[in-house]
């Protein structure tokens, strides 16, 4: 083998595993992104089942303060 042919592959082999490297970075970034999209899916979501319920919330909470108020 020429000396030539043994640079090209020494430089074929470092970037096979660099392309790897990259597929395997790549491969988490989407999984990563993936799982803060979800979350913040799932907080919209349960932000917008609550939020119908929270002026009853606010009044029970109140009723319960006048009544424990009352009590002392």
């Amino acid at each position: 083998m020429s000396d030539i042919q043994e640079r090209v592959a020494e430089i074929n082999t470092r970037a096979e595993s660099l392309l790897e490297e990259y597929a395997r970075l790549t491969g988490a970034i989407n999984k990563a992104v993936t799982l803060i999209l979800t979350l913040v899916a799932v907080g919209v979501l349960t932000f917008i089942a609550i939020a119908p319920t929270e002026q009853s919330l606010k009044e029970r909470a109140l009723i319960n303060q006048e009544q424990f108020s009352w009590q002392k």
